[in-house]
Formats: C-alpha cells, sequence, structure tokens
C-alpha cells in the first residue's frame, strides 16, 4: 500500500520551515488536522487538475448496438473516440443537437448530451460494432475500500503510478505548507513556494515522456 494522504500531513507538520506539531497531524479528529486536511483538499485538486497527465489517459471498448445511438460515458473527460478497423477519431460536434439527420450506418460523429449525461453516435450504427474510447479520467483518490473519488479521506492513498508518487507528495507538502503560511502572513512563504516549485518541475519531468534519447555510461 502507498503513501497515504494522512501520512502526508504529518510528513508535512515535519518540515523544519512548518511550527505544525505533528502530534496534531497524527490525531485525525483534532481541530488542527481537519484545518490542514482542507488545505490539502484544496491544493491537491488544484495540483491534479493542473494539465493533462499521461497516467490519467485510459481506454475503454464499447460494443454498440444497432439502432442506438446512445450509450452511458465512461468516469471522465472523453478525449478521442474510434471505430474499430478506423484509425481516424470520430468528429466531436460540441452541440448534440446539431447531430446531422442521418440513417443508421458506420457512425461519424459523436457528442455529449447532459442531464443525464449520454454518449451519443451519429448516424446510429447498421451493426453491431466496437468503438474505442480514449478518456481522461482524474479520480486521483483511493479509498481504503478501494473505490476511486475526488475527495481524500481517512486513510485514502493517491492514485499514481508507485514510481512517481513520493515525487507528487514531496512536492504537495510544500506546497501545503507555503499555502498554509500565506494564510497566516508567514514571512517565509516565498521561500518555502519556491521550494514547491522546483520539486513540482522534478515530478512533471518524471511523469512525461523524455525528448532526448537514453544513453549509459560504463
Amino acid at each position: 500500500m502507498g503513501k497515504t494522504f494522512d501520512q502526508s500531513l504529518i510528513d508535512t507538520a515535519t518540515i523544519p520551515m512548518s511550527m505544525i506539531d505533528p502530534d496534531d497531524m497524527a490525531d485525525t479528529s483534532s481541530e488542527e488536522f481537519l484545518g490542514l486536511r482542507r488545505v490539502q483538499q484544496g491544493c491537491h485538486s488544484e495540483l491534479i487538475n493542473k494539465e493533462e497527465f499521461p497516467f490519467q489517459i485510459f481506454s475503454k471498448t464499447l460494443t454498440l448496438t444497432a439502432g442506438v445511438g446512445s450509450y452511458s460515458l465512461p468516469a471522465g473527460k472523453i478525449k478521442e473516440v474510434y471505430i474499430a478497423g478506423n484509425s481516424k477519431p470520430l468528429t466531436y460536434v460540441d452541440d448534440y443537437r446539431k447531430l446531422p439527420d442521418n440513417v443508421a450506418s458506420t457512425p461519424r460523429y459523436y457528442a455529449i448530451k447532459p442531464n443525464p449525461e449520454k454518449l451519443m453516435f451519429c448516424p446510429a450504427p447498421d451493426r453491431t460494432i466496437e468503438a474505442s474510447i480514449d478518456y481522461i479520467d482524474t479520480r486521483s483518490v483511493i479509498n481504503t475500500d478501494g473505490s476511486y473519488g475526488y475527495e481524500i479521506t481517512i486513510g485514502s492513498t493517491l492514485r499514481m503510478p508507485e514510481r512517481i508518487q513520493y515525487l507528487y507528495f514531496d512536492a504537495l507538502e510544500y506546497y501545503v505548507l507555503a499555502t498554509n503560511m500565506r494564510k497566516q502572513s508567514n514571512p517565509r512563504w516565498q521561500p518555502t513556494l519556491e521550494i514547491f516549485k522546483e520539486r513540482w518541475q522534478i515530478f512533471l519531468n518524471s511523469c512525461k515522456k523524455t525528448d532526448s534519447e537514453t544513453y549509459f555510461v560504463i
């Protein structure tokens, strides 16, 4: 099991410049813990949604039924939709009401119908066919029961490849500390923020593909 968000608050308190009592963070019912948890939640939600990360992209295969053009959405924001056998993605239409009125055929367009959200294909398929959906899932928290969510809970962990989790927490802890300091007009806020920026860049560099070849020196 990976590091929990609870442990991350304790680690935040142990940063030399924090002036936060680690014992307060060990008590998940304390007012101090709950206050810093709110800061942590805000900082985490901001960072994890700053940009599109490779580990947030998932693919799902959907079986389309002849004559049916409306389907449930995956848990996330759709990136691309492909019909089996085609390398070109379907064209996205930003308003489902603007979808052309075509007889059943091979789908060429897709749109999102709101309230309740549905994935609309146009034309509706004239046969059973598979569609591949690439989507961005920002549910970044793993709860103790194994479910995914957006809100940090007691005992929850980070939904992210293990190889970069520690880098993310390292940056998050300094951002939580800097955000907490700023609320208190602490003169150490700016230096702490600069440390966060450095560590955030290290995280970004580690979770993206390198632009150069890798060399081994023996």
